[in-house]
C-alpha cells in the first residue's frame, strides 16, 4: 500500500520511524497487510535476496518451535531452525521468488501455538541477509543483540529479609526472579542481571516473608539500558530519562527510580486543621508513615511535639503516605499522601482527619458547619440576593470557588462541608459579584478548586464553555431572560401530537445552527415548523456532551445545555417560540448512564454517582441519596428555568433492572431503579402534574405506566415493530391490525402508549425509514398508511423529523447534514404527504374520541382498494 503526502520529511532509525520536529513523513510509505511495520523504502527498488538468516531471541518458550513465513495472498510455509546460540534458535531461510523482496514472519512454540498477531513482522530486502527479532515483539533489527548488566539498589524499610526482584518484558516470553542480592550500607540491597540493551523491561519486588507477598501494582517500574550501558526510565509523558551507568536506586512500594542513592532527609511538619464530623479518633493520636504503598513502615507510632504538630523525615521525590490512629480506632481512609520536593526547607502541611488529601494552606476554622439556608440543588442558584453554591464531593479535604470575580486563584471563596459530609456549600452577595465584575454575572466563568490544588468544572453547572474538564463553567442569571409567552400553561396530554427532532440536524437555513436554527423554523414567516401541525416538539438530548457532534446520548453535564447548540439562552428562545406558536416542548434525558469521556461526575464523586457499568458508559447509582437529589432537581430545574413541558427517559429498563444481567448491562449495580423513578415522578408532580413523563422501555413493561407506576406513557415498541413489518408487506393487514389493537389490549389508560412508526433509533441504527422499507414505488403510499395508523390510534402519537414528507435516508449517528427543508417544501410528492399528515393531525385534534378514546374492540382492516 502506498500513501502520499506533501512536504514530508521523516528519519529512519533502525527500521522504526520517529517523528522529527517538523512532524512530517515521507512522500511514500510502504506497508504490508498483516504487519504493523511501515517503511519509507520501496522493497522492490533493490535486487531481491536469495537467503536470509533469522535469529530469534527468546528466553525459552519458542526455542523448540518453528518459523512461519508468508507473503500477502500466498500460502505460508514452516521453517525449522538449523542451529542455536545463547540467544535462541537460528533459521537459515532459502527464499522463493515471491519472497525475495519482502515477506512476513512469526514464530510458533513446540506445541504449534503461534505468537500473537501483534508480533507479525515484516522483512524487506533493504534489511539485508541477517536479522534479529525478539519473541512476541514486532521489531526487526539488523544488528546483533548486546547484553549489559542491569544494577538495581533496593531499600525495604523495616524488613528483616531482603526482597526478591521480579524482572520481565511485557512484549516477550522473558521473565525471571532474582533471589540473591548483595547487602550494602544503610540497609540497601544490590541486584544485578544481564539484559539486552535497547529493550524495555519491568520489575517489581516480591517478599515471601511478608503477609502481602507482592508489592503494589502501582510500584511497577520500567527500565532500559542504552547502548553504552546507561540506565534509563520513562517519565509519565513517555519521555526517556537517563539515570546514569552506576545503576538505579528504588524504594519498596514506589515506582520512582533514582540515578544516585536517596536519603530520608526531607523534613515534614503535619498540623491537624480539622476533623470530619464522623471521625471517632480520640487523643492522644499516633502517626504511622510509609513510602507510598510500601508494606513495611518508615516510621511507627509517632506522637505530637509540644506545639501539637507531628514531625518526621522522609525521602524526597517519592510519595509518602501516612495515617493517624488512637488507642481505640483508626482513620476511615486508607492513607494520606504527599510528595516532597528535593530541597532543604521544611514542608508544612495541614491534615483533615478522615479526609485523604493533604492541604498546603490552612482551611477555615469552621470547615465543618451547616449552611444558614436549605441546599435547594447542586450547582449554583440565586436566592435572597445571594449566589449560592453546592457541590457533592465527600472525599475532599477542602473546596473553594474560583472565578472571574475572585481573580480566579487570587482570592478564592472558601466552602464549608455540611456536618453530615454530603455537600460543600458557600454563598456570596450578588452585589459583591457584580461590583467585582462591573456588571451582570450572566455568562461569567467559574470552577471549583479541590484540596487547594485541582480545578474542576461544576458537575451541576447550568452552562459550560464545553465538556472538556479543563474548560470553565459559567454562571447563568435565569431571571435575565425576557419570556414572551408569559401566560403559557402546560397542555393536557390528549392534545399532544409529538414531533421528534435533532437540534443541530433539523435545519441549517439562513446560516443558523443548533437550537437557533430550529427557532428560526418556528418563528420565521416561512418557517418549516409552522407548516407542520404537530402540537409538541421532542428534542433529542440537549445536555452538554463530549464533542460537538452527537446524538446526545453521551451526557457529560446534565444541567447544561450543549454549547455547540447555543447554550442556555438558545434553548429558552426555542421554548419561548414554541409556546408562542402553541406547541409544547419535551426534552430527552439520559439518567441510566453517563458518558465514558468528559465525565465530570467521575472526577468529583465516582463512588457516589456510579456503581455499575453499561455498554454506553458507567451506570448511575440509583439508590444513593445525593444522586437522587441531583436528578430530581435536574428535572425541576428544566421545568422552572426553561419551562419544559415533559421528559422522555432513555432506556428505562437499565434503570429498573440495573441490578441484573440484562441487555446493555456490563456490570450490575446495586439496584433501586424503581424507587429512583418514583422519586423523579414525585419531584415533577410537586411542580406541575401536567408535565409528561415518557419512558423508552424496550421491550415494553406495561406496569411501568400503570396508575401506580412512575411513568405516564412509554414508547410502544410492539406498535412500531408491527407497523414496520406491515409496511414491508409482511402479512400486511394482520400486522397492521395487531399494531392498532396493541394500544387497546396492553394499556389500562389511553395515554400509556406512545405510538410511533419511526424514531431516531429505528431509522438511525438501521435503515428503517418507512419510505425505504416499503420497497420500490410503495414508499409514499405506505408512509400515508403509517401516518394514519400512528395519528389515529389510541395513545399519544410521535413522529420523527422527516416522516411527514416521506424521508427515506438513514439518520446516521456520525452524520452532520441537516434535513433539506427546501426540498421538502418544493417537491410535489413531499408536499402531498405533508398535507395528508397535517390533515390527519387536524382530524385527531377535532375529535375527542381520537384524542383520548376509551377501550375499543379489535379494529377491522380490509385489504380492498
Amino acid at each position: 500500500m502506498q500513501l502520499h503526502t506533501f512536504n514530508s520529511t521523516w528519519k529512519d532509525c533502525t527500521k522504526d520511524f520517529f517523528r522529527i520536529k517538523e512532524y512530517r513523513f515521507p512522500d511514500d510509505l510502504w506497508m504490508c497487510e498483516g504487519a504493523a511495520r511501515v517503511t519509507a523504502e520501496n522493497p522492490f527498488a533493490v535486487s531481491g535476496r536469495e537467503k536470509v538468516t533469522v535469529h530469534l531471541i527468546t528466553a525459552g518458550k519458542y526455542r523448540e518451535g518453528q518459523l512461519y513465513i508468508w507473503t500477502p495472498g500466498r500460502a505460508g510455509r514452516f521453517v525449522s531452525s538449523s542451529k542455536e546460540d545463547e540467544h535462541g534458535p537460528i533459521y537459515d531461510v532459502v527464499l522463493k521468488a515471491s519472497e525475495r523482496n519482502l515477506f512476513l514472519f512469526k514464530f510458533l512454540d513446540k506445541h504449534g501455538t503461534f505468537e500473537p498477531d501483534y508480533a507479525n513482522r515484516l522483512w524487506v530486502a533493504q534489511d539485508g541477509g541477517e536479522i534479529w527479532a525478539h519473541s512476541q515483539a514486532a521489531a526487526v533489527s539488523i544488528a546483533a543483540p548486546v547484553k549489559k548488566p542491569l544494577i538495581v539498589y533496593v531499600l525495604q524499610t523495616g524488613a528483616q529479609v531482603p526482597p526478591h526482584l521480579h524482572l520481565w518484558q511485557n512484549d516477550s516470553d522473558f521473565v525471571t526472579t532474582i533471589e540473591e542480592s548483595e547487602p550494602c550500607q544503610d540497609g540497601w540491597a544490590r541486584f544485578t542481571h544481564d539484559i539486552y540493551t535497547g529493550r524495555e523491561y519491568c520489575f517489581m519486588l516480591r517478599s515471601p516473608d511478608l503477609p502481602g507477598e507482592w508489592e503494589s501494582k502501582e510500584a511497577e517500574r520500567n527500565i532500559l539500558l542504552d547502548a553504552d550501558g546507561g540506565h534509563c526510565t520513562f517519565a509519565g509523558d513517555s519521555a526517556r530519562r537517563k539515570l546514569g551507568k552506576e545503576g538505579v536506586w528504588t524504594l519498596e512500594g514506589d515506582n520512582q527510580l533514582f540515578g544516585r542513592q536517596p536519603f530520608a532527609d526531607k523534613k515534614i511538619c503535619l498540623e491537624i486543621a480539622a476533623r470530619d464530623s464522623g471521625c471517632t479518633l480520640e487523643t492522644p493520636l499516633f502517626l504511622d508513615v510509609w513510602i507510598n504503598r510500601a508494606r513495611t513502615q518508615l516510621h511507627t507510632g509517632l506522637t505530637a511535639d509540644a506545639d501539637g504538630h507531628y514531625r518526621f523525615q522522609t525521602f524526597p521525590e517519592v510519595i509518602t503516605s501516612f495515617s493517624f490512629r488512637s488507642d481505640n480506632a483508626a482513620e476511615q481512609i486508607e492513607r494520606h499522601c504527599l510528595k516532597a520536593a528535593d530541597d532543604a526547607s521544611e514542608m508544612h502541611c495541614y491534615v483533615v482527619l478522615d479526609r485523604a488529601d493533604v492541604l498546603p494552606m490552612q482551611p477555615p476554622a469552621d470547615l465543618f458547619s451547616n449552611p444558614p439556608f436549605d441546599i435547594e440543588r447542586p450547582g449554583v442558584w440565586v436566592a435572597d440576593d445571594h449566589l449560592r453554591f453546592a457541590l457533592h464531593c465527600p472525599k475532599a479535604a477542602a473546596v473553594e470557588v474560583v472565578g472571574d470575580w475572585t481573580g480566579w486563584q487570587d482570592s478564592p471563596l472558601p466552602m464549608r462541608s455540611t456536618l453530615d459530609g454530603t455537600y460543600w456549600w458557600a454563598q456570596v452577595p450578588v452585589a459583591d459579584v457584580t461590583a467585582a465584575l462591573g456588571g451582570s454575572f450572566h455568562g461569567e466563568r467559574y470552577k471549583f478548586r479541590l484540596n487547594q490544588a485541582r480545578l474542576v468544572q461544576d458537575p451541576a453547572a447550568d452552562w459550560v464553555d464545553n465538556s472538556d474538564l479543563s474548560s470553565a463553567s459559567r454562571l447563568v442569571d435565569h431571571q435575565a431572560f425576557a419570556w414572551q409567552a408569559a401566560d403559557w400553561q402546560r397542555p393536557g396530554w390528549e392534545s399532544l401530537n409529538i414531533y421528534q427532532l435533532h437540534p443541530s440536524r433539523f435545519s441549517s437555513r439562513d446560516g443558523q445552527h443548533g437550537l437557533d436554527a430550529v427557532t428560526r423554523e418556528m418563528t420565521a414567516p416561512d418557517g418549516y415548523l409552522r407548516k407542520v401541525k404537530a402540537t409538541a416538539v421532542l428534542l433529542m438530548p440537549t445536555c452538554e456532551f463530549a464533542g460537538d457532534d452527537s446524538w446526545g446520548y453521551n451526557p457529560s453535564f446534565f444541567y447544561s445545555v450543549e454549547s455547540a447548540y447555543g447554550g442556555p439562552d438558545a434553548l429558552k428562545r426555542l421554548v419561548d417560540a414554541c409556546h408562542q406558536q402553541g406547541k409544547a416542548v419535551l426534552m430527552d434525558v439520559i439518567f441510566n448512564h453517563a458518558s465514558a469521556s468528559d465525565n465530570v461526575l467521575w472526577s468529583v464523586a465516582p463512588e457516589s454517582f456510579f456503581d455499575g457499568d453499561t455498554d454506553w458508559g458507567p451506570m448511575i447509582n440509583f439508590d444513593h441519596p445525593q444522586v437522587l437529589h441531583f436528578f430530581e432537581r435536574n428535572l425541576t430545574h428544566f421545568m422552572r428555568n426553561y419551562r419544559i413541558d415533559g421528559f422522555r427517559f432513555d432506556f428505562t429498563r437499565v434503570v429498573r433492572f440495573g441490578d441484573q444481567w440484562i441487555a446493555h448491562v456490563k456490570q450490575p449495580g446495586s439496584g433501586g431503579g424503581w424507587g429512583f423513578m418514583q422519586r423523579l415522578r414525585e419531584a415533577v408532580r410537586q411542580v406541575d402534574g401536567r408535565c409528561l413523563m415518557m419512558a423508552e422501555n424496550l421491550p415494553n413493561d406495561w406496569d411501568l405506566t400503570y396508575n401506580s407506576g412512575p411513568m405516564d406513557t412509554q414508547w410502544c415498541d410492539d406498535f412500531h415493530d408491527r407497523m414496520v413489518d406491515a409496511c414491508r408487506g409482511w402479512d400486511m393487514m394482520n400486522r397492521l391490525a395487531d399494531a392498532v389493537q396493541m394500544t387497546h389490549t396492553a394499556c389500562t389508560r389511553w395515554h400509556e402508549a406512545t405510538n410511533y412508526a419511526e424514531s431516531h433509533d429505528e431509522v438511525g441504527n438501521e435503515p428503517n425509514r418507512i419510505s425505504s422499507v416499503a420497497g420500490p414505488g410503495q414508499g409514499l403510499r405506505r408512509s400515508k398508511v403509517a401516518s394514519a395508523a400512528t395519528l389515529l390510534s389510541r395513545g399519544i402519537p410521535l413522529s420523527f423529523m422527516g416522516a411527514e414528507t416521506g424521508e427515506w435516508r438513514q439518520f446516521h449517528k456520525d452524520g452532520e447534514q441537516a434535513l433539506d427543508l427546501n426540498y421538502y417544501e418544493q417537491d410535489g410528492a413531499a408536499c402531498c404527504l405533508r398535507n395528508w399528515w397535517n390533515r390527519l393531525s387536524e382530524i385527531r385534534r377535532s375529535n375527542p374520541r381520537l384524542e383520548g378514546p376509551s377501550r375499543a374492540a379489535r379494529p377491522t382492516i380490509c385489504s380492498s382498494s
